[in-house]
């Protein structure tokens, strides 16, 4: 296997407060290889969004925050850069499609010159070359008519056209990672559908690797090479995407599989994992996921004994589990019992 083109070591993110501090993340360890798609899910507040965010140096400078570890892009660990550096890196090497264009795009500006500033950052373009180039990455996202969509005001688009203009300005330097944040977020189905085919397009033209961050599960399965699964701040689960949907080996991975709806099959209802979340500020001792786990049935040690990521086996060194436990789940024929467990 080639070499990562990020590789996360260790990664912890604080979050503190005169009064508190919330672990965000936890110490988390993430590698993405050249041309593949990583999916990254969890429930909300798992640590998804902030991972990628504190990787690319883009957590809010309000916020009272501290980030440890290391992240290394092509072996550069994008922590220890300068803010001009990582600006130079940034839209270049990697870019952020967010979740919400509406609030990302400067309302007083025309889609056209937002997207022209993000060529003309990082390439030496004359003004005619930026349009020029503008325009073709429109057509490129399937925006109609992008002569005239050029010159409009973000309020002109529909929510699927402010996507697709956001894809635009994120493939616009090919970079060689892109990362989507919830890219289909309070879009129609058939809407969300068009907008993963342009992502898919947009990743085969530049090359690039993709990471995917959603709690969208059936969009995993479609998209992803391979899954991370997290939860209070950490990874709990990891392998193929196959491997994660057949058989997987972490209680709350069976759970989030349990959510799923199976076509109308009555023999397989959905049954929600019981319980809230973690207080990241107060996480549980042990295994954060013990309180809501029914295979833990009252177990010390899952109560008492973080669990470590580790190789469901020798064969498959790619799977991984962070349960004490995981020898005891065998598949997708245990979902819905499992589910049901923890539900009663």
């Amino acid at each position: 296997m080639t070499d990562p083109l990020l590789s996360i070591r260790n990664l912890k993110v604080e979050f503190r407060s005169r009064m508190s501090t919330v672990q965000a993340v936890g110490g988390v360890d993430l590698d993405i290889y050249p041309g593949e798609t990583v999916g990254i899910v969890g429930e909300s507040g798992s640590g998804k969004s902030v991972t990628m965010l504190a990787a690319m140096g883009l957590l809010p400078r309000t916020a009272r925050v501290a980030v440890s570890g290391q992240v290394l892009l092509r072996g550069q660990d994008l922590l220890q850069m300068r803010p001009r550096q990582l600006r130079q890196i940034r839209g270049r090497d990697m870019a952020l499609i967010p979740q919400d264009p509406m609030t990302c795009l400067d309302p007083v500006l025309r889609v056209g010159v937002q997207l022209r500033e993000a060529l003309r950052v990082h390439q030496r373009l004359t003004r005619k070359q930026a349009r020029a180039r503008g325009i073709e990455l429109l057509r490129t996202v399937g925006i109609p008519e992008p002569e005239k969509r050029h010159d409009q005001f973000p309020h002109a688009y529909s929510g699927g056209m402010r996507q697709r203009a956001m894809i635009a300005m994120g493939i616009a330097n090919d970079p060689a990672l892109l990362i989507a944040d919830e890219p289909t977020t309070a879009l129609d189905v058939t809407v969300q559908a068009q907008i993963m085919d342009v992502l898919r397009q947009a990743q085969q033209q530049t090359q690039a690797c993709l990471a995917l961050i959603t709690h969208d599960l059936g969009l995993i399965a479609e998209m992803a090479d391979r899954v991370v699964v997290m939860y209070a701040g950490c990874i709990v689960e990891s392998g193929d995407v196959h491997t994660i949907f057949k058989r997987p080996r972490h209680p709350y991975t069976v759970g989030l599989m349990a959510s799923l709806p199976q076509g109308g099959d009555e023999r397989h209802p959905l049954v929600p994992i019981p319980g809230n979340p973690p207080d990241l500020g107060a996480i549980p001792g042990g295994c954060p996921f013990h309180p809501r786990c029914a295979l833990a049935q009252g177990r010390e040690r899952c109560s008492n004994e973080l669990p470590l990521l580790r190789d469901v086996s020798a064969a498959d060194a790619g799977h991984r589990s962070a349960c004490h436990y995981f020898e005891e789940i065998h598949g997708s024929g245990q979902w819905s019992r499992l589910a049901q467990e923890q539900a009663s």
